[in-house]
C-alpha cells in the first residue's frame, strides 16, 4: 500500500511541478512537501484539506486507496471551467457590466 507522501509524490509529478511550486500552489514551503514525500513527516490536516481543494485529490484515494486520484480529469476541469466562464460573461452582460 503506498504512503500519503508517495501519493504526494505522483500528484505532484502528475502536475509536473517541482516540490517548491506545489508547496507554494497550497501554502507550505518545499521543505514541508519534501518531508511528506519522504515519510519524515505527516501532512497537516491544513495540509490535506488544502491539497484536496485546490489540485482536485479525491479524498478516498488519498486516504483509503479508493477510486481515482483525481475527482475529474482535466479535460473535465477545463470544460466545466470554460462552462462557467461563459456563464459568468452572460450575467454580466445582463447586467450591463463588461
Amino acid at each position: 500500500m503506498e504512503t500519503i507522501g508517495e501519493k504526494l509524490k505522483s500528484i505532484r509529478k502528475s502536475k509536473g511541478m517541482t516540490q517548491a511550486e506545489f508547496g507554494e500552489s497550497i501554502g507550505f514551503s518545499k521543505q514541508a512537501v519534501s518531508n511528506i514525500e519522504n515519510n519524515l513527516s505527516n501532512p497537516s490536516i491544513d495540509f490535506i484539506s488544502k491539497l484536496i481543494m485546490y489540485h482536485n485529490v479525491n479524498a478516498n484515494w488519498l486516504i483509503a486507496s479508493v477510486g481515482e486520484m483525481f475527482n475529474c480529469t482535466q479535460n473535465q476541469l477545463k470544460s466545466l471551467k470554460s462552462e462557467i466562464m461563459t456563464e459568468v460573461e452572460l450575467i454580466l452582460k445582463k447586467r450591463g457590466i463588461n
